[in-house]
């Protein structure tokens, strides 16, 4: 029986000796990450606890690289951040926009739309995980969102060295080679060239492809708050060399809802300004600096359009 009792004691000793490790370490993550100056962590730090801007930019690398939010304070005569974030889609935005909405309500959200938003993608859930370190002050907005992924988030999120085990990796990349940007925008060199332009719509089935309801909900859900909080929303379509298939259902679902929710939709994705302009893309996909910079201005001009005749 002692000998028992002694297994036990030392069972109880070795968990609590890991609960304090894991404390102090989450502590010292915590103040660490906090203290971020450059990186996606600092970017979205930034986006939901100090930046006043009245317009937001969201969306995936396409947003990121694409606005520049000096030329939008120009044309606008307002203020601007880029909230994009590399490789995200729409449940992160989703959770970006709401966080933010607890402090700061904008005059104007821009959602950039990637085609392929609706389609199941397992590294959409996977990459939630940089939402991990403000699970603990936004449980309500992150937890329904974190719940699609896993029904064990409650427990997971316990362990605080759980929450913020990658940003610790992230923090000594960026302190070595910091990340600058300019208002979250991160401007592309270089031009592409014809050879890199690939036809990848050649090999791509787009009806084999499934709709995630789970994005569906997501894409009404930001419409729904910007609605509710009375924040003006415009989705935007990037200029891309290589083509959109017309038998997408992702693009043509997000259109569809669009239109049902009276929501402006700027697509650029067939623009003739862009139609073949090496000089203003990085790569097929993405704009460089003087590609982004011409785009952000003719955005603006169609919103100024648009907004004069609304007015």
């Amino acid at each position: 029986m002692k000998e028992y009792s002694s297994i036990f004691l030392k069972i109880i000793k070795f968990v609590i000796i890991i609960l304090i490790v894991d404390v102090l370490l989450g502590i010292v993550s915590n103040q660490i990450f906090f203290l971020q100056e450059t990186g996606k962590y600092a970017r979205a730090n930034h986006t939901i606890y100090e930046t006043e801007a009245e317009v937001l930019i969201f969306g995936s690398s396409h947003a990121h690289r694409h606005y520049v939010p000096e030329v939008l304070e120009k044309q606008l005569h307002t203020t601007a951040y880029n909230a994009g974030a590399e490789g995200q889609q729409l449940l992160y935005h989703l959770a970006m926009q709401e966080m933010l909405l607890k402090r700061s309500t904008p005059d104007l959200f821009i959602l950039n739309i990637d085609e392929d938003f609706l389609y199941s993608s397992d590294i959409a859930y996977d990459r939630l995980n940089d939402l991990h370190p403000y699970y603990s002050e936004f449980k309500d907005e992150l937890r329904p969102i974190f719940r699609l992924n896993s029904k064990f988030i409650d427990v997971e999120m316990f362990f605080k060295s759980y929450l913020l085990n990658s940003t610790i990796i992230h923090i000594l990349r960026y302190y070595v080679s910091p990340q600058l940007d300019y208002k979250g925008y991160r401007p592309l060199h270089g031009i592409t060239r014809n050879n890199q332009i690939k036809n990848d719509l050649n090999n791509i089935d787009d009806q084999s492809k499934e709709i995630d309801e789970n994005f569906v909900f997501a894409l009404k859900e930001f419409i729904d708050n910007s609605k509710s909080n009375k924040v003006d929303l415009v989705f935007v379509i990037s200029p891309a060399l290589r083509k959109i298939r017309s038998n997408n259902k992702s693009l043509a679902l997000i259109n569809k809802i669009a239109d049902k929710e009276e929501i402006r939709v700027l697509d650029f994705s067939e623009d003739k300004n862009f139609n073949n302009q090496l000089d203003l893309f990085h790569d097929p996909s993405h704009l460089n600096d003087k590609g982004a910079r011409y785009f952000t201005k003719l955005v603006s001009e169609r919103i100024n359009q648009q907004n004069s005749m609304d007015n």
